[in-house]
């Protein structure tokens, strides 16, 4: 069992803070191969930066503003900026997978250029996402991507990037007032999913109840309910306990902590709730996925 997950570390407005590959260059990119038996969840959260993934092979579910996606391959998508998304592996599926992650001030090139074209690409009003695929205009935004991961000029690879950045902001644009979806997103819910996501990511060791998670989105424990469902087709409890999952994976993966140290480290009241529960949603006990460390990482030295 391959485990993967992901450490998010937000700002004060509770959007992710992108671990560039180059701290000086707001470009994150990485190649991604998970087996079939991989156990790969990226929770709920949103950024800035506009996200291109494009699937060579296999497939992957992906989530944004609550609505799945499903993609294969050959397809990929785009998230817009400040869309709350989140994707995670298929059991029993493998999948190859190029991520790109381009923050939209390197378009930003003059207030006229930004006004005119970034703006009605990337606002609020403007579409969730683009699926990706091949039958039609968004082939050339695949294209783009796969020049960029398969045959990348390593030597000005920053360079390489704001020009494919370009092209594609070109493609969406020309494309926009015929072809493009409109954001179907109830915009007064984004918010208090946000600040209610966040508050579960930061208290998640603590016992915490219905009411302080809607609290903390000043809204009621039913529309609490609601709005949970809607963006992460979960109910609250229900997403602290896969978040604790996700945070334990971590743990089995990079710390030498006992099984029972991991569950108190991450909000369970027992080693047996912790087993049970992580064997409910991963379908493998936390020893067999430590077990299966060493082999991964041998087999991701070769791949």
């Amino acid at each position: 069992m391959i485990e993967s997950s992901v450490n998010i570390i937000s700002r004060n407005d509770k959007s992710q803070i992108v671990d560039y590959n180059n701290p000086l260059f707001m470009c994150f990119a990485q190649k991604n191969y998970l087996t079939a038996d991989t156990l790969y969840v990226i929770p709920e959260h949103w950024h800035e930066d506009i996200e291109y993934f494009y699937v060579a092979e296999g497939k992957l579910e992906y989530s944004v503003n609550g609505e799945k996606i499903w993609l294969k391959a050959g397809e990929g998508i785009c998230v817009n900026s400040k869309r709350i998304h989140s994707n995670k592996s298929i059991r029993g599926e493998h999948c190859i997978f190029y991520c790109i992650i381009v923050h939209p001030s390197y378009l930003c090139v003059s207030h006229y250029i930004e006004q005119k074209y970034v703006n009605p690409v990337i606002g609020p009003d403007s579409f969730d996402y683009l699926l990706l695929q091949q039958g039609d205009w968004t082939n050339q935004i695949l294209a783009e991507l796969k020049r960029m991961f398969e045959v990348p000029n390593e030597d000005i690879i920053e360079l390489e990037v704001i020009e494919v950045s370009f092209r594609i902001l070109r493609i969406i644009y020309q494309n926009r007032k015929t072809e493009l979806p409109q954001g179907n997103t109830s915009v007064q819910y984004v918010t208090p999913f946000k600040t209610m996501a966040y508050f579960i990511q930061e208290h998640y060791k603590e016992k915490i109840s219905l009411e302080e998670i809607a609290a903390a989105g000043n809204v009621g424990k039913t529309l609490c309910a609601k709005i949970f469902k809607k963006f992460a087709s979960k109910t609250p409890g229900d997403y602290l306990i896969h978040y604790r999952i996700t945070k334990a994976i971590e743990l089995l993966k990079e710390s030498d902590l006992s099984i029972t140290e991991i569950s108190y480290e991450t909000g369970f009241n027992s080693a047996s709730h912790f087993t049970k529960a992580f064997k409910e949603i991963v379908g493998y006990t936390p020893n067999k996925c430590r077990d299966a460390t060493q082999e991964v990482n041998r087999f991701m030295q070769h791949y």
